[in-house]
């Protein structure tokens, strides 16, 4: 007890003096358990959820002016122990009370708050000698609390506005405001936000239809009457598209990603919103109006999360968070008059970057009876920060070794003949702002060693480094405080500094090269040494920094590693390599045509959102199964196939040690960009890998002529001589690997690109959209990046226009050849759209397919021609209909099979774009029938569900195509994020905090959406030719789980099943529970399972099989017990394709548990007994297991003498299966010398007996610990 509240006396003496926090702003300091850290030090919700911080009487006065607050700084303060002294006397003097001296008798909850306190004594204190600077906690009726904190790294700027997804549109006018919600937590450097609004075919953004100003605050709301322009042709069904900017002072701007409004007959917007508001009520449980409940969709959906695509204005000072728990159920919360949302435990955080000054938060809570609580919160953001923490521990032991110790390893025998042995480690952690601009962050750490070797090796990077590869829920998965923690310094190496200001970084350390602003010049690796990202403030008409530059140099400590799967329906994808570096790999998602190759669109993933991964075992669990193939944005009328479409390939780089990797060699590298005026832009990258011998190098230029949004001229050359890296490609998720670039071979190569485009309107060429683009591709075959590795000559070009004669009728038209090898495709199409009137619409297209083959094969080169036509007519405002007609108007003389097809069809429309839909098509190719349906439970998320039968039975053999055949799917469409350019230059070298991490996420808050039960599945069935024939593939996939003020539940449970030239079954089952029994005991667990089993080659199977499971015990009204317990289980058989572990089969078990007891002031003990069993065997699924186990037994008891004084005595055994047992005594005595200063002497005695090796000595001797702290 005295511990806890000594923690309380340190923090509230350094709260009354203004030295513990810079700004004057604080956490509350709460009563802590023995050994927890006090809560400003975590992230997030540090404490217990009803926990009581400390009253301090003068919270409830109005702030203090700020005269007297500068007044008080110049009396000068020596705080030590519980009070504090200045020349005139005691100021103040600190007394606690709890268990001892009770104010309030019994065990419950309300007695056991009230004596949880802490005492100020104010004694001899003459007017304005000291004052609290600012107030900075507000202690509600009921026991919550509310706090504010300032924190030095500011983080990202934050900005989202979003409104409906639809509005009601009748006779050429939207009939209902739109409403628009903004957050943002940066309005201190906002000047103006505004929206801005265009027609949804307007993607280049070049005529804006609406204006609308939103007030610039961090929660805001302004409504658009909806007026658009005189003679504007819009009909229902079609789209607007709004941006907003923030605006800076100079006229610098932030930009966020285009969003969507629909525009829908009444009667449809009117269901929509029923709709939306069901499910909000059932969310709640309490009845809500369409409104309210529209805007509490939207607020939730946006508050915390960042849509920014351009960021400029410059951010300077601090980061003030105010935090909430416990507030009052049923109240609404505002600062500043804008309204923050609580979440389902009762907590709130609202996120402010701030300049340097003061700040005042006007904090009102008002209940549903009326009554309102108004409160200020002042905090001075001084822009300044200083945190230092350094260790210097030395140990100096003299020690004798008698019995038989001849059979020891070498190394240990030199070790104990050394009869002296001095050791120690250097060690600080600094963290520290200037001028509030530049963010300073340090760490050095020599680890334990020989005093003479101290700093060997100090720059050099250790890509083993056993505590960054540890799992923190595979020590303990649960501690019971209900905090959040993060590593602010991330190294491989002995040495980290980072410096941060504007959007700039120089840092030693861990880095991402981050050179990704083009498409054949990319370099994108984690690696370890120095780097500097640069950007300058000024930026072009468009948001474009005019000079960018990033450089630098590494002493590579790990290989590349890069590997592509194509979507198999399910979550589970097992890499190529294991034993990854943590924090090394990029994933994303590639949507690729399936012809050509080309990548239409790109989605980078964030981890913890998006996936999990292993790094050891070489394993990424999706959130969401990635399906192979999807419709979405293919633009021709005619098919190929039952089901087309775009294929879906999850592309992963990371970072590796293979065997034999050579670790001295150099990499080092830079890319620079520099604008001239607003319109011409050159840029330039170079790259030098040394591999002793086999050196890797890629130069590169490139050259922008840009003229607007749209309209702009691309030339790229690079050169790469060597290869990359390895590229790895697998089509059943990890189960074989096919090595995609070549082995041998020249492997030297340029690659060219031209790429072109124009918009017509914005150059004011034209009154209506026309746009048009060209591009041309030539790669060499020894042209090498990770993410493009052909080994084969490619060539490709194409044209394409689209424009619109009037409003209802447009023109699209495309020419590309795509040349690989000796093999081209060529493929031309010309289609028409004219939207006769609002319920009649006519399409027409006509196609043109080349294909060439190359000597030597067996099949005919063709050049056919496809025509199609499409009438669809709308009945009243849900009901489609449609009739389409294809006719092969060349089959080049029979050489193509012909493809006549004949399709009637039916939609049916109901509520926010939901609909239903079916088909029927039979031709010359057979018949096939379609039923699709699309339910949109959010803008966000959609379930959707098709079948498809085809009688096709045509032998086809199209150049660069997968042969996608009949199949069915159901499944669940998520945005995973805002859409994202395609090659975008990076802005941090390393994101000190992770920039997805909204406030939500951070503090670890729940909204509606996410209160109660969840449910998601999906079901895929698809064929692919995979390396060893043609395979069906059928994928499902079941989700649930459970979110609530106690429970945190979600599992998924998948199957898949491949037959034809592969056969095997593969289930998948991933688990996650946190459960608060209630204050005193939490519980976690997690469960992976995972097996392939393989019918042809039983041994290509795989298994894994993890899981653990702990609990804690930490009484919220007793500090002096806690325990901990855990049991992890571990099976692991790679799969044959993986390099690393797919040898043997291995399987261990954890069991663990610990806990401490202070049995009064004087005395406390602690103990921990564990054990491990571990069994391998040299063969997949077959052999003798060969076992080990090893036992660990220990007991502490400390005791405080007198004073200063305090002694301490252990006792350990460990116990090694055939290896021999340890035991051992160690007693000391500390001596605190001064409040950073401690020293120790003790005696240990080791005694190790092993009957195997006939090996027995005694260890045993004094030493002296020497330990000063900062």
């Amino acid at each position: 007890m005295k511990i806890k509240m000594k923690l309380l006396d340190m923090t509230l003496i350094g709260l009354l003096t203004g030295g513990v926090f810079a700004a004057g702003a604080a956490a509350p300091a709460y009563a802590q358990k023995s050994g927890q850290p006090s809560l400003p030090l975590k992230q997030g919700d540090g404490g217990r959820a009803g926990a009581v911080p400390v009253d301090l009487s003068s919270l409830d006065k109005p702030a203090p002016a700020r005269e007297a607050v500068a007044g008080a700084a110049e009396v000068p303060a020596q705080c030590q122990g519980n009070e504090c002294r200045s020349d005139e006397g005691v100021l103040f003097r600190v007394r606690t009370r709890g268990e001892d001296k009770p104010v309030a008798q019994g065990d419950d909850p309300a007695a056991l708050q009230a004596n949880r306190r802490v005492d100020v004594v104010r004694e001899n204190l003459t007017e304005g000698t000291a004052k609290i600077a600012g107030k900075f906690q507000i202690d509600l009726p009921n026991g919550g609390v509310i706090w504010a904190t300032e924190d030095p790294t500011l983080g990202p700027p934050v900005l989202n506005v979003q409104s409906g997804s639809t509005a009601p549109f009748e006779n050429g006018r939207i009939i209902k405001p739109v409403r628009f919600h903004a957050y943002t937590n940066y309005a201190s450097f906002i000047d103006k936000l505004q929206v801005t609004v265009y027609r949804g075919s307007d993607t280049d953004l070049v005529t804006p239809l609406a204006t609308i100003d939103v007030p610039v605050e961090n929660v805001a709301e302004q409504e658009w009457d909806g007026a658009l322009p005189a003679g504007l042709n819009l009909l229902a069904g079609d789209e607007l598209i709004y941006i907003a900017r923030a605006y800076g002072k100079s006229g610098v701007f932030d930009e966020i990603q285009p969003q969507r409004i629909q525009l829908l007959k009444p009667e449809e917007y009117e269901r929509g919103v029923q709709i939306q508001r069901d499910q909000v009520q059932k969310s709640l449980g309490q009845p809500i109006d369409e409104r309210n409940a529209q805007d509490l969709a939207i607020t939730s959906s946006i508050y915390g999360t960042n849509a920014i695509r351009l960021q400029n204005i410059p951010v300077y000072g601090s980061r003030v968070r105010i935090y909430g728990r416990d507030i009052p159920r049923d109240t609404q919360l505002t600062i500043n008059d804008q309204t923050f949302p609580i979440d389902l435990e009762r907590k709130f955080a609202a996120e402010f970057l701030e300049p340097i000054g003061p700040h005042t938060y006007a904090v009102k809570i008002k209940g549903q009876g009326g009554t309102t609580l108004e409160k200020n919160l002042d905090v001075n953001v001084t822009g300044k920060y200083s945190f230092l923490v350094a260790l210097a521990d030395v140990t100096l032991s003299k020690n004798s070794v008698s019995g038989n110790i001849e059979p020891m390893a070498a190394g240990d025998r030199g070790r104990y003949d050394d009869s002296f042995i001095s050791e120690g480690r250097l060690a600080f952690y600094l963290k520290g702002k200037v001028q509030g601009k530049y963010l300073i962050t340090a760490q050095a750490d020599t680890r334990e060693n020989e005093i003479k070797r101290l700093f060997n090796g100090f720059f050099d990077a250790d890509a083993q480094d056993i505590f960054r590869r540890l799992d923190p829920n595979l020590y303990y998965p649960v501690y019971g405080d209900d905090s959040n923690t993060y590593r602010d310094v991330d190294t491989q190496g002995k040495l980290y500094l980072r410096v941060d200001w504007d959007q700039n970084q120089a840092i030693w350390g861990n880095f991402n090269t981050g050179i990704t602003g083009t498409e054949y010049a990319q370099y994108n690796r984690s690696l370890y040494g120095a780097a500097l990202a640069w950007r300058s403030r000024n930026t072009t008409v468009l948001g474009d920094p005019r000079s960018e530059l990033r450089v630098f140099g590494s002493e590579a400590q790990s290989a590349l590693g890069h590997t592509e799967f194509l979507g198999t329906g399910n979550s589970l994808y097992m890499l190529r390599h294991t034993d990854l570096l943590p924090g090394s790999e990029k994933v994303t998602v590639e949507i690729r045509d399936v012809s050509t190759g080309r990548v239409e669109s790109r989605v980078d993933l964030t981890r913890g959102a998006d996936y999990e991964i292993n790094n050891m075992q070489g394993r990424i669990l999706l959130t969401r199964p990635l399906s192979q193939i999807t419709r979405e944005n293919v633009r021709t009328l005619t098919r190929d196939t039952p089901l087309d479409g775009y294929t879906q390939r999850l592309l992963v780089d990371y970072e590796y040690v293979p065997a034999g990797f050579q670790t001295d060699d150099v990499s080092a590298g830079f890319r620079g960009k520099q604008w001239f005026g607003d319109h011409l832009a050159v840029g330039s990258t170079y790259i030098d890998e040394n591999r002793s011998g086999d050196d890797y190098t890629l130069k590169g230029v490139d050259l922008t002529l840009q003229a607007g949004r749209g309209t702009y001229l691309k030339l790229e050359k690079s050169r790469s001589e060597s290869t990359a890296a390895p590229l790895w490609y697998s089509s059943n998720g990890g189960i074989d690997f096919v090595r995609v670039n070549p082995i041998d071979g020249p492997r030297k190569g340029d690659a060219d690109k031209i790429e072109a485009r124009a918009n017509f309107k914005e150059l004011g060429w034209t009154q209506l959209d026309w746009s048009a683009g060209a591009w041309w591709r030539d790669v060499d075959p020894g042209f090498s990046i990770s993410r493009y590795d052909q080994g084969q000559a490619v060539r490709e070009y194409g044209a394409e226009f689209l424009g619109y004669f009037t409003e209802n009728f447009s023109l699209f038209g495309r020419h590309t050849r795509r040349e690989r090898g000796d093999e081209a495709l060529e493929q031309s199409q010309l289609t028409m759209d004219w939207r006769i009137t609002n319920d009649d619409q006519l399409g027409a297209e006509l196609r043109r397919i080349r294909e060439e083959r190359g000597a030597g094969s067996t099949v005919p080169d063709l050049d056919a021609m496809l025509f199609a036509m499409r009438y669809t007519h709308r009945i009243g405002s849900s009901l489609e209909l449609y009739v389409a007609g294809q006719y092969t108007v060349d089959d080049d003389g029979g050489r193509y099979d012909r493809n006549d097809l004949g399709t009637i069809g039916a939609r049916y429309l109901f509520g926010d774009r939901s609909s239903v839909s079916a088909e029927y098509s039979n031709g010359s190719r057979g018949s096939a029938g379609k039923a699709e349906a699309e339910y949109r439970l959010t803008p966000d998320h959609t379930i959707y569900g098709g079948y498809t039968f085809s009688a096709d039975s045509t032998e086809r053999d199209p150049l660069f195509d997968n042969v996608l055949q009949t199949g069915w799917t159901i499944g669940q469409r998520w945005r995973l994020n805002n859409q994202t350019n395609l090659y975008n230059e990076s802005v941090f070298l390393k994101d000190p905090r992770d920039s997805s991490e909204g406030i939500g996420h951070t503090f670890g808050m729940d909204f509606y959406p996410a209160e109660g039960w969840n449910l998601g599945f999906s079901v895929m069935d698809g064929d692919v030719d995979g390396p060893s024939g043609h395979i069906d593939r059928r994928a499902y996939s079941l989700s649930g789980g459970r979110t609530d003020q106690r429970t945190d539940w979600s599992s998924k449970v998948e199957y898949r099943k491949d037959s034809g030239a592969e056969r095997r079954e593969a289930w998948t089952t991933a688990n996650r529970l946190f459960y608060k029994i209630n204050e005193d005991w939490r519980i976690a667990a997690r469960f992976l399972y995972s097996d392939i089993k393989d019918q042809i080659d039983v041994s290509r199977g795989a298994k894994t099989v993890e899981g653990n499971l702990g609990f804690a015990y930490r009484p919220h009204d007793n500090s002096r017990w806690a325990a901990f317990g855990k049991y992890v289980y571990l099976y692991d058989l790679a799969t044959i394709g993986q390099e690393g572990g797919n040898r043997y089969d291995q399987r261990s078990q954890v069991l663990s548990f610990e806990g401490i007891y202070r049995i009064d002031d004087k005395w406390e003990v602690a103990g921990k007994a564990a054990s491990r069993w571990g069994d391998y065997r040299m063969g997949r699924s077959e052999g003798l297991w060969l076992d080990s186990r090893a036992d660990l037994l220990a007991g502490q008891v400390r005791y405080h003498l007198i004073a200063k004084w305090d002694a301490m005595a252990e006792y350990r055994w460990l116990s090694v299966k055939d290896g021999g047992d340890r035991r051992g005594w160690l007693v000391g005595v500390d001596r605190q010398l001064s409040e950073n200063f401690k020293v120790g002497v003790g005696y240990n005695f080791t005694d190790f007996s092993d009957d195997m090796t006939d090996l027995e000595y005694d260890n045993k001797g004094w030493f002296l610990n020497l330990a000063g702290y900062y």
